[in-house]
């Protein structure tokens, strides 16, 4: 609760002008804010992205009416980058986030959760993955906040005992019912921000987290343990959705689900190390789902084909709800693509290629995605791969065995020259160490504002 802190005491005396009078105030209530990740849900897993099992009835149900953002690229493939990025709609390098245990989310930048609270939201959080706990301050910009009940081997703190592997995730209907419980206990009149963390479309493999009711389901089926947790994840989800619509003063609330990356779910059989996710950058990991809706809203289109980026969720939630972005943020906002009549083009100015790259553990790899093709150069090498893959962006690679780039290293050229000039412009930044001590200039900040003795 650090940042949330620090935010109130510098906000007004630093940054007088926003607290000046006569500063704008909204019109009316603003309207409530629900954002869902759920963890590791690859889109085209999803019904209504086309999977002929129909494995999310319940997600396409809750989600009429809304957007469908048919084409959302991640920027990295694991979930500590990706959601850092998301949520402050700045890319990890940025942020300085590489590695699992140690790196936190830095105060300097600013997240939806404070943005909102700022602007007079109740901010509520609560994740089931524990790679985004407070330790990491994810906590940013939340009233309260509830963490994850595992905690890493690399993470216990002194005097601390390791719980990993005594102590379950938190199911999706516990993080829902704390949601509930923090909802009742609210001012009717001030608007909430609501955001879920669920982890057991990540666990898909642990029969204890799937329910007795979904066991038999989609046996036999490629990747059948994935949907079957997408599906129970989906008809929790609906459940909770509806519950909340039907909350005195929810009628006007702008709900977004989403993930923070896919999983390789055996799609690249000659790719070692490809079956999960963070390893590799291919678009089985990369590809993630987003809708928008809102009880209260027509949009006038319900889906959008532009391939967009999750560096965009931030902006457009806090367009839609007429709140002005944070300054130097990499995303754009969508909703013009979400405003514009049925028939007219609409289209956001967008990079040609969008960026994506991993750390995780032993892999270093960085990847320009284009319509047509991905380009990834290998930095430290799986086996099999070469140092530069061009893959098509629209099939299923195979590692070496789809590499086109002795066919086209025109095509090749022009995409690392563009890698090249981009990681030009965004340096890597130092990491903030979990538990690093406040900078001495932000020290220096507080005490001139009486803040610290």
């Amino acid at each position: 609760m650090l940042k949330t802190t620090l935010s109130a005491a510098l906000g007004c005396a630093l940054l007088v002008a926003s607290c000046a009078p006569g500063a704008a105030e909204p019109e009316g209530r603003r309207p409530n804010v629900v954002l869902v990740i759920i963890d590791t849900l690859r889109a085209d897993m999803l019904s209504s992205y086309g999977h002929p099992a129909d494995p999310s009835p319940a997600l396409t149900r809750i989600t009429a009416g809304g957007v469908q953002f048919d084409n959302v690229i991640s920027q990295t493939s694991w979930t500590l980058p990706s959601i850092g990025s998301m949520l402050t709609s700045q890319y990890p390098r940025t942020l300085g986030l590489y590695a699992e245990h140690d790196h936190a989310l830095p105060y300097r930048f600013d997240s939806l959760a404070e943005v909102l609270h700022d602007n007079g939201y109740a901010t509520f959080g609560a994740t089931a993955n524990p790679n985004i706990n407070s330790r990491a301050q994810f906590d940013q910009g939340f009233d309260e906040y509830v963490d994850s009940l595992v905690v890493f081997r690399e993470d216990v703190e002194e005097g601390e005992v390791f719980a990993g592997d005594a102590k379950k995730l938190h199911s999706a209907r516990d993080l829902m019912l704390e949601a509930f419980d923090f909802v009742e206990r609210q001012d009717p009149d001030t608007p909430v921000y609501l955001q879920l963390n669920l982890m057991e479309v990540h666990e898909y493999n642990d029969i204890d987290m799937l329910r007795p009711s979904h066991r038999g389901l989609f046996k036999g089926m490629k990747g059948g343990p994935y949907l079957r947790m997408v599906r129970q994840v989906t008809d929790d989800l609906e459940v909770f959705v509806d519950r909340l619509k039907a909350v005195p003063g929810w009628e006007d609330t702008l709900f977004c689900i989403t993930s923070d990356h896919g999983e390789g779910l055996g799609d690249h059989p000659d790719v070692s190390h490809s079956a999960g996710h963070g390893g590799t950058l291919y678009r089985s990991m990369v590809h993630v789902p987003w809708f928008l809706f809102n009880p209260s809203w027509t949009p006038k289109v319900e889906r959008v084909s532009q391939t967009v980026r999750l560096l965009e969720l931030q902006p457009t939630l806090l367009d839609m709800v007429g709140i002005d972005p944070p300054p130097g943020i990499a995303g754009r906002s969508l909703k013009p693509l979400i405003d514009h009549e049925e028939g007219e083009r609409a289209e956001v100015p967008l990079p040609e290629f969008f960026v994506t790259e991993t750390y995780f553990r032993d892999f270093r790899k960085i990847s320009a995605l284009g319509a047509d093709w991905q380009y990834v150069n290998n930095r430290t090498r799986i086996q099999q791969l070469p140092e530069h893959e061009l893959q098509s962006s629209t099939s299923t690679p195979n590692g070496a065995l789809t590499d086109q780039a002795a066919l086209h290293p025109d095509v090749v050229e022009r995409m690392r020259r563009y890698l090249a000039a981009w990681e030009a412009q965004h340096e890597e930044a130092p990491s903030v160490q979990v538990g690093e001590e406040l900078t001495p200039e932000l020290l220096e900040q507080l005490e001139a504002i009486g803040y610290t003795r």
